[in-house]
């Protein structure tokens, strides 16, 4: 019997996932799933997909979720000139991404400095706090188009095959979820399909859902919101807090948040195997505590100024 495993955002932590990977012991038809945001605030973006270019290359099913970092990446590429065919998403799900990218605060820059790529961290090319993102974009759009930030052929092809979200196993896997109003349709396909249609970036950004239970049935098993940011979000978080991990993923009004904030100081990966059934109680939670080094932004003190 092939497993199914899915793991929450990676953000760049190669060292956390190589670990994660050792304690799976995936063999050939198992499957690898990731809610997205491979890349961006750990310092080796470039090792994480590297990692699970090779393990699709190993013969492992691996599935990957558009996360918002990916939106981001896959425009700022197709914005250079990289070749790259989005084709087959909605247009909509890049709105603004290439404007976001160029933002600091989205730590976009630890990828390109993971790639060792020009400019990563010359303040010129970056919106910092008090800048207007939009008008900083279309200033720097320009010099952007010249500058050498291709990523590997392999790497963008592996990004260009990622998912808007995926049904299987009794769940539906999607990187932030969608917003309230089409949570109450009680079929989750008609519900995402709905979300798609009105605005396809969401199921990428939204915290909309948060703490409100689906009318399908399908548990949704998300990341893009970090356990211990969900006081931003949710009245109550009871339900998410540990005595000794502070917050935790857990199976909670029909939604898994797998997002355990690994580039975080107190953060972990967290993965779930999931039986054929789907069914919660059978859920097995595998916890990784982060390996990698916390990134650390030399240029943060632009955000103050």
């Amino acid at each position: 019997m092939s497993r199914f495993i899915a793991v929450g955002d990676i953000h760049g932590c190669s060292r956390t996932l190589a670990r994660l990977l050792e304690i799976l012991e995936l063999r050939p038809n198992d499957t690898f799933l990731s809610t997205g945001d491979l890349s961006s605030k750990g310092e080796d973006s470039r090792g994480v997909h590297q990692q699970l270019h090779e393990l699709e290359q190993s013969g492992v099913r691996v599935i990957l979720l558009l996360g918002n970092h990916e939106l981001m990446l896959l425009a700022m590429q197709r914005m250079i000139g990289a070749d790259l065919d989005l084709s087959t998403f909605p247009e909509s799900l890049f709105e603004g991404a290439d404007v976001s990218f160029l933002v600091r605060d989205n730590e976009t820059w630890a990828t390109l400095k993971s790639y060792e790529l020009q400019h990563a961290e010359d303040p010129q090319y970056w919106a910092f706090r008090h800048d207007d993102p939009q008008q900083h974009f279309e200033r720097l759009s320009q010099i952007a188009l010249g500058s050498q930030w291709h990523l590997p052929q392999t790497h963008i092809d592996l990004l260009t095959r990622c998912k808007t979200h995926h049904v299987e196993r009794n769940c539906l896997f999607i990187h932030s979820g969608i917003r309230r109003k089409h949570n109450h349709s009680t079929n989750v396909h008609a519900a995402v399909e709905a979300q798609l249609q009105e605005d396809a970036k969401a199921v990428c950004w939204t915290r909309d859902f948060l703490g409100q239970k689906p009318s399908f049935p399908e548990l949704v098993v998300h990341g893009h919101t970090p356990l211990c940011y969900l006081h931003s979000y949710g009245v109550d978080t009871t339900p998410w807090r540990d005595p000794d991990l502070v917050f935790k993923s857990v199976v909670h009004n029909g939604a898994l948040n797998l997002d355990s904030g690994v580039f975080l100081e107190a953060g972990h990966l967290t993965a779930v195997e999931i039986p054929e059934d789907g069914s919660p109680e059978k859920i097995e939670f595998i916890r990784v505590p982060r390996l990698d080094p916390v990134c650390k932004d030399r240029l943060w003190h632009f955000h103050y100024r």
